[in-house]
């Protein structure tokens, strides 16, 4: 059955889009081409965009072809990656937060920054 609403928690969808001014041109696309959960999401690539502190804030494609009138193309972003330079470049964040171990990185981002809308 077609899914047919966000998986993302609406702050944390709200905090996405102040990110990247709501326009998904401004972010960096990034390719899950190895991606460790084969199956678990229909579209593994992600959309991040550094949020005010430098952290990445993320979003699915799942989400991102819900939201946007346009599926997000890597051509048409800020910036492409794969999973394997994300990585690279965010390994010490990752590590603080015990995220590299994850074998889904954009499900395990996604969650610790929906827990940090909350965190009151």
């Amino acid at each position: 059955m077609e899914r047919i609403h966000c998986m993302a928690d609406a702050k944390h969808i709200r905090r996405f889009l102040d990110c990247c001014e709501g326009n998904w041109h401004q972010c960096v696309y990034v390719r899950c081409a190895t991606c460790q959960t084969p199956g678990y999401c229909r579209q593994p690539d992600f959309l991040y965009h550094p949020d005010p502190e430098g952290k990445p804030c993320v979003l699915s494609m799942r989400d991102a072809r819900l939201l946007f009138a346009r599926l997000p193309e890597p051509t048409e972003c800020a910036g492409a990656m794969t999973r394997e330079q994300f990585v690279s470049l965010y390994r010490p964040f990752l590590a603080k937060e015990g995220l590299l171990g994850s074998p889904c990185l954009p499900e395990a981002l996604l969650r610790l920054q929906e827990a940090a809308c909350y965190d009151w």
